[in-house]
């Protein structure tokens, strides 16, 4: 399962920093703005992709609740990702390495949050009963 979600955030990811360095290439937007665009529009694909790939949702039961918690958790992961970033960028003044480095710090949290509160099954779907 964590290989599945570790496949469908490095496509995610491939959104997000697209997203983020199209953005930046227009000097239209500063950075941290360009990271929360970045990670809404990744987060409505990884979603989508967790729920039916990594954890196999299948039916509709649950649906809203998942994705009520699921954006809840995005709308956390947001500015979290934007404060570790700001911290990251005191350190390194390259910002597409320190927008990587902010990243690469939340995942496993993410994963972890994302498996037990948004798409957790019931001990007895679980058990296959």
């Amino acid at each position: 399962m964590f290989a599945r979600y570790v496949i469908v955030q490095v496509l995610a990811y491939g959104i997000d920093m697209g997203i983020f360095l199209l953005l930046m290439s227009t000097e239209s937007i500063e950075i941290l703005s360009a990271n929360v665009v970045g990670k809404l529009a990744a987060g409505v694909f990884a979603y989508f992709c967790h729920r039916k790939l990594t954890f196999k949702m299948r039916g509709p039961e649950d649906r809203m609740k998942q994705a009520i918690r699921y954006f809840a958790l995005l709308l956390v992961n947001i500015p979290t990702s934007a404060l570790v970033l700001y911290l990251v960028l005191h350190a390194v003044s390259i910002s597409t390495l320190a927008k990587f480095i902010a990243d690469v710090v939340l995942l496993l949290a993410t994963y972890l949050i994302t498996k037990k509160f948004v798409f957790s099954r019931s001990v007895g779907e679980r058990n296959g009963t």
